[in-house]
């Protein structure tokens, strides 16, 4: 699943919560320098964080509702090796997930975020040794994408659901995208709501 995206910087985060906190439409001007910086696990990002219990929500997001901090990608659990990066919206009632689903969801935005395909190879640049290729995907006409996720401590772990039908060719599942205006439905009580995501669309790229 989901282990490579391209991050916003904290400035440019801080930007778009001020734009949503005014329900303005994203008027997205990137910071300089041009090449953007790519997170993976353990990678620390900034995140869109609510003041107020996701298990309660909020009527309107209004200025002060929302703050940027910048956590590590992936729960640290003993039950596995590294960390656990991904979470499935199915799992939000099992205990391991069932505090932070409930209580602290949160958002991560980028400007894109890499699948590997489920049988494709390309040689290797290292090794000339096949590997799987990955595909960069970008939400068309849009320079921002929100990824749902949840957080607990200094951590978060990105939330994903069912594969739409743009992402089914290349892996049988995606990442939660919120669209700006389904914000508040997902730091809220009825964010399963959500869990369908036949109707975002996405365009893909071959990647290294």
């Amino acid at each position: 699943m989901c282990g490579r995206c391209v991050i916003l910087t904290f400035d440019e985060v801080l930007d778009i919560i001020w734009e949503i906190e005014l329900g303005s439409a994203f008027n997205f001007e990137p910071d300089w320098p041009a090449r953007r910086t790519q997170a993976y696990p353990n990678s620390l990002a900034p995140l869109i964080i609510p003041t107020f219990n996701t298990a309660i929500g909020t009527p309107s997001l209004r200025r002060g509702s929302l703050q940027a901090r910048e956590l590590a990608w992936g729960f640290e659990e003993s039950w596995k090796p590294g960390v656990v990066f991904n979470t499935r919206i199915e799992s939000a009632t099992k205990p391991t997930w069932r505090d932070s689903m409930e209580q602290r969801r949160c958002v991560i935005p980028v400007s894109a975020f890499y699948e590997t395909h489920k049988s494709e190879t390309v040689a290797s640049p290292k090794t000339g040794n096949p590997i799987k290729r990955q595909y960069e995907f970008r939400v068309p006409g849009e320079d921002v994408i929100l990824i749902g996720c949840i957080w607990k401590g200094n951590r978060f772990s990105m939330v994903t659901t069912d594969a739409n039908a743009n992402m089914a060719p290349i892996h049988h599942r995606m990442p939660l995208i919120v669209r700006q205006q389904e914000f508040p439905l997902w730091l809220g009580p009825d964010y399963m709501r959500l869990a369908d995501r036949s109707s975002i669309k996405l365009e893909a790229e071959p990647s290294c």
